[in-house]
């Protein structure tokens, strides 16, 4: 299991903060809408893709009641055998990285998601290209990046790049060092590859020459939401993980996690990204990698958007930690499933996706 980073996607009407264009639709299972495919120089990061509605889907208590290794079928469990509105994205994600530096605490670490249309390897490179934060822009000498069968990234770049190097200060190095480990990581690499034209290795200095680069990050699961302002970051809803800081959270439990999470009393310059509002009754990762969790919110006059948008992509980015391929939450409350889509790719023309 890679340790990872990552940081927000705004969900539902509200979620998802976009950096590629994506086509909002709505579709049910009556009446499927045509979609266009979406760009990703055109995506606006501040345009929220709508979630399709499916009305009064039942769930199969076969399927989601299966047992798992580490996880017992529970009441919650069995609580999804009663009529849920379900809520779905076709929309695939972006992973983007960014930081600030604060006078006190230094260079701070943060992680995103934003959605996109696109395939994987369009994906991956809008990825990169919108965490480079270099002075050079050394991703604009990418011509190629793709993941193979056995997680395997592959970076090609130009061969301009043998003939005129980029320099880089030791801090700023160490940054994009961190960038292409955090990303990779996040899209449930193993190694990274590199290529300058059709020759292995690249040359940027002060890293000298990389070839063959295992994916390493230190210890550390889950997301926190920042308590000081983040105001030069692109984005919106940035969370900093916590193996970047005094608090890391280590386990290989996936409900585990999010209970760390949500008891957290508050760090230097973190806090818990879930509210004490939310009661968490179960959660898990199945065989097939899909995250699941089960709540409930014991009283809706102290819950708002924001905890919701905090919520939702604090168990996104939790779960693209233990390589899940997509999360689905299941308010028992209100009686509402999202499911979202990390690692796996859906089709946006596709008028239903399986769940």
């Amino acid at each position: 299991m890679n340790k990872k980073i990552m940081a927000f996607v705004p969900t539902l009407p509200f979620l998802l903060t976009m950096a590629c264009d994506t086509q909002e639709g709505e579709n049910t299972t009556n009446e499927p809408v045509e979609t266009t495919e979406a760009s990703d120089e055109d995506l606006d990061p501040d345009e929220d893709p709508e979630p399709v509605e499916e009305e009064a889907v039942n769930a199969d208590p076969d399927e989601d009641n299966a047992e798992t290794p580490g996880h017992e079928v529970d009441e919650a469990n069995e609580e999804e055998s009663v009529e849920h509105d379900e809520h779905y994205f076709t929309e695939n994600i972006v992973l983007n990285h960014d930081q600030f530096f604060d006078e006190e605490y230094g260079l701070i670490p943060l992680m995103t998601i934003t959605a996109s249309a696109s395939d994987l390897d369009h994906r991956l490179l809008a990825s990169f290209t919108s965490s480079d934060r270099t002075q050079g822009n050394i991703t604009e000498y990418v011509t190629n990046i793709e993941i193979d069968e056995d997680d395997v990234i592959h970076f090609t770049f130009s061969d301009d790049l043998s003939t005129a190097p980029i320099s880089m200060a030791s801090t700023e190095s160490r940054g994009f060092m961190e960038m292409l480990h955090a990303v990779s990581d996040g899209f449930g690499a193993e190694q990274m590859n590199f290529y300058t034209g059709d020759e292995p290795g690249v040359l940027i200095d002060p890293l000298a020459e990389m070839e063959e680069v295992p994916v390493e990050l230190e210890e550390g699961i889950g997301y926190y939401r920042p308590t000081i302002s983040s105001e030069d970051s692109e984005y919106e809803n940035v969370f900093i993980p916590s193996r970047v800081t005094d608090d890391p959270i280590i386990s290989e439990d996936f409900g585990e996690v999010l209970r760390e999470l949500q008891t957290f009393e508050g760090g230097a310059y973190y806090e818990s990204p879930i509210s004490d509002v939310i009661e968490l009754h179960d959660a898990w990762i199945e065989d097939d990698g899909k995250a699941q969790l089960h709540y409930s919110i014991t009283d809706e006059s102290e819950w708002d958007e924001e905890q919701q948008q905090a919520f939702e992509y604090a168990v996104f980015l939790t779960a693209l930690d233990f390589n899940a391929t997509n999360a689905r939450l299941v308010d028992e409350g209100n009686q509402e499933i999202l499911d979202f889509p990390l690692l796996e790719d859906r089709d946006p023309h596709a008028n239903q996706p399986e769940h």
